[in-house]
C-alpha cells in the first residue's frame, strides 16, 4: 500500500470538498497533526479512519486507496455491480454476519448452495439453534 499515494488522494479529495485539515480532523475526531501525517504519507491510516474520511469527503474508499481503475472496471460490469449493491444492502439491514453468509453462499457452486440450504434447514429445525419467539 503506497502511503504517499493514499495521502495525496486524501488531500485532493479534502481540497475538492473545500475543507481545511483542521475541519476534516474535527469531523472525524482526529487532530490536525494526524491529518497532516496521513496526507504526507508519514503514517498508515487505519482502515476505519480511512472509511470515515471517505464518508466525510463524499468519495469512495477505493478512490482514496487509488483503486480508481479497478473500481471503474468493476462498476462497469452491471451484473457484478448489482450483486455488490445487494450484498451491501443485506449488510445494512441485517449486519456483517448476514453479509458474510451471503458472500460465502454466492461463492458456492449449485451443489454447494444446495447442501448449504440443507444444513441451514436442519439447524432451523433444532430448537437449540433458533432464536426465542418474541
Amino acid at each position: 500500500m503506497d502511503l504517499s499515494k493514499i495521502g495525496g488522494n486524501i488531500k485532493k479529495a479534502r481540497k475538492n470538498k473545500k475543507l481545511t485539515q483542521q475541519e476534516l480532523a474535527d469531523k472525524i475526531g482526529k487532530t490536525e497533526s494526524s491529518i497532516r501525517k496521513y496526507e504526507k504519507g508519514l503514517v498508515q491510516v487505519p482502515t476505519d479512519v480511512l472509511q470515515q474520511i471517505a464518508d466525510v469527503l463524499d468519495v469512495k474508499l477505493s478512490e482514496l486507496m487509488g483503486w480508481d481503475e479497478f473500481d471503474k472496471r468493476f462498476n462497469s460490469n452491471e451484473e457484478v455491480s448489482k450483486e455488490v449493491k445487494l450484498i451491501e444492502n443485506v449488510k445494512s439491514c441485517f449486519g456483517e454476519q448476514a453479509k458474510n453468509l451471503l458472500e460465502d453462499f454466492t461463492s458456492l457452486n449449485e451443489v454447494g448452495q444446495s447442501k448449504a440450504l440443507d444444513y441451514v434447514s436442519d439447524l432451523v429445525e433444532q430448537e437449540k439453534y433458533r432464536k426465542p419467539n418474541e
